[in-house]
């Protein structure tokens, strides 16, 4: 049984909550990912007060990181680290 977790192409910036969404697909579920921006800098080692909070600006740092952020949300969801809403928060890893 293929037990492979699907990333789309489809991750949008949430200005007012200063975070990038994305979805996977495990088993046939659909699964909202959401890393910080906080984090998105930590992993791409950006100083926060240098970067433009941008859609583009954002998500050209998401692309840096992709592989990164995937592996992470995949871990996750291999754990069935879930939070109450059913999303799967990348904040604390």
């Amino acid at each position: 049984m293929n037990q492979a977790i699907i990333f789309s192409d489809n991750e949008k910036y949430n200005n007012l909550l200063q975070q990038v969404e994305f979805q996977a697909q495990s088993q046939g579920t659909l699964i909202t990912c959401v890393i910080s921006f906080n984090k998105l800098c930590q992993l791409t080692a950006q100083k926060i007060d240098n970067i433009a909070k941008n859609e583009t600006t954002i998500l050209e740092l998401f692309e840096l990181v992709r592989f990164d952020i995937e592996e992470l949300a995949e871990t996750l969801i291999k754990q069935q680290d879930f939070h109450p809403d059913g999303k799967v928060y990348l904040q604390n890893i």
